[in-house]
């Protein structure tokens, strides 16, 4: 997965401020890539986590040493990775996976928690191809983008995180990205690492990705995820790309390989498209319905999946179970595309994430403090306040009437129990609760970044 730096900055227009944020590539859609796509031979990275002993943090090349402590009855061992200059590693032993990291305590559990969760949803999505029980799989999650760079011997400099088949391997960092990207990047790329054992390594590219990131979008809600999410800024994207006739034909893009895929990425706006037309593509063969509410070709899609399992060629496999007529398949995506909408759980985290973002910048800008939600509101439609969001060539604003961000998915206005300022003396700013109705809850909590900023994340609990 590709990721690139974003910052705000902030525009003056006439007396009001027009908060201006820039994502050099984009922090939801991204580019994300495998070492394999980056054309990088996995054999040729010598990481610094080799084999060795099973507890603690395992001897390798790198002077890792094996660690002798726990971390609250939930973790295995702590060790250096590359060196004494390099951070001291604790992990975290769950049932499928070793989490290997030097980030905060309570974010690495949490982090932990979710991988677990999120391989028994692979394995129970999966569950034809007859999974059998692995070893633990091991996961590092650097605090720091050097430490991570080190780790894979900075061949691949503009990754956020990436699965290493060879080695079975997932790596990835936190800084600059902020936790809600961490998570989604993990999700994402531990699906390849699932996939690459449980299906087959040689998953179609874009089977590969449309499925991972089907994954990356599901809500964690600490009992469960939900899948089958729409997020606003995908339909963005897969609007503009049909509107600006950017996607690539069925026909090639069925049969397209990975060196043509890496090659692809070199253009971000490109990648950007292509790996959104693979989310795309995945959703419709998964949930499109017909007339009464039945999957149209789900059945179809794991046929093909169990084809490649078998060892057919990716090619064959669809030919063989959607046929050849590639136009006729297209528009009925088109036409799926063209009346996909967001997901209620996906449109009320957007709209939490409008409003925190606007509470950071106007705390940080303006030295505001706000602890009533009323109030809050109040500033934001006097200073007629909007966010205009950017990547790559993709831009959106964010509603001129902000009244609607204090409005439920029907229009109605949020009460004062529905969104509210929760008190949070361990967080820099109070968090930001929604309750629009029905068994889920919204939070943005927030947090001093590794580099002293303000950030968020949104967290999904179920009541």
């Amino acid at each position: 997965m590709l990721r690139f730096d974003g910052m705000w900055n902030p525009v003056v227009i006439g007396a009001r401020l027009l908060l201006l944020w820039v994502l050099m590539g984009g922090t939801a859609v991204g580019v994300k890539a495998s070492v394999e796509a980056e054309e990088v031979s996995a054999r040729e990275i010598e990481l610094s986590a080799g084999t060795g002993d099973s507890a603690g943090v395992r001897q390798g090349p790198g002077g890792v040493r094996q660690g002798t402590g726990s971390e609250s009855g939930s973790g295995g061992g702590s060790g250096q990775v590359g060196g004494a200059s390099s951070p001291t590693l604790v992990s975290y032993d769950n049932r499928h996976y070793r989490l290997l990291t030097d980030v905060d305590p309570e974010l690495a559990r949490d982090l932990s928690l979710r991988l677990d969760a999120m391989f028994e949803e692979y394995s129970r999505r999966l569950s034809a191809f007859g999974i059998a029980s692995v070893d633990r799989l091991d996961v590092y999650v650097f605090a720091g983008r050097n430490a991570y760079s080190a780790f894979i011997q900075d061949r691949l400099p503009n990754t956020g995180g990436v699965f290493i088949p060879s080695k079975n391997i997932l790596a990835a960092y936190l800084e600059g990205q902020g936790r809600d990207a961490l998570r989604r990047t993990l999700q994402h790329e531990a699906f390849h690492q699932f996939a690459h054992w449980a299906i087959s390594p040689n998953m179609p590219v874009w089977v590969n990705e449309g499925m991972a990131q089907v994954f990356e979008e599901g809500i964690w809600t600490g009992r469960r995820f939900i899948l089958e999410q729409v997020p606003p800024r995908r339909i963005r994207q897969l609007r503009a790309d049909l509107e600006g006739d950017r996607l690539t034909a069925f026909k090639d893009f069925v049969s397209m390989d990975h060196r043509t895929w890496a090659r692809t990425m070199r253009d971000r706006d490109r990648g950007a498209t292509l790996y959104n037309q693979a989310w795309s593509m995945v959703h419709f063969l998964v949930y499109a319905t017909n007339a009464d509410g039945q999957p149209l070709y789900r059945q179809r899609f794991f046929n093909m999946l169990n084809d490649i399992h078998r060892g057919t060629s990716a090619q064959t496999a669809f030919t063989r179970n959607f046929g050849t007529n590639f136009e006729g398949f297209e528009q009925r995506f088109r036409e799926y595309a063209a009346r996909l909408t967001t997901t209620l759980e996906s449109r009320y985290t957007e709209n939490l994430e409008v409003l925190s973002d606007l509470l950071i910048e106007i705390s940080g800008e303006e030295s505001r403090r706000f602890d009533d939600v009323a109030r809050f509101r109040q500033h934001l439609v006097r200073g007629g306040y909007r966010l205009t969001y950017t990547k790559g060539s993709l831009r959106w604003q964010s509603d001129p009437d902000i009244s609607t961000y204090f409005r439920d998915a029907d229009g109605r206005e949020l009460s004062s129990g529905q969104l509210q300022f929760v008190p949070n003396p361990r967080s820099p700013l109070p968090d930001l609760v929604l309750r629009p109705g029905g068994s889920i809850e919204y939070r943005a909590r927030f947090y001093v970044s590794g580099e002293g900023t303000i950030e968020r994340e949104i967290l999904v609990r179920q009541l």
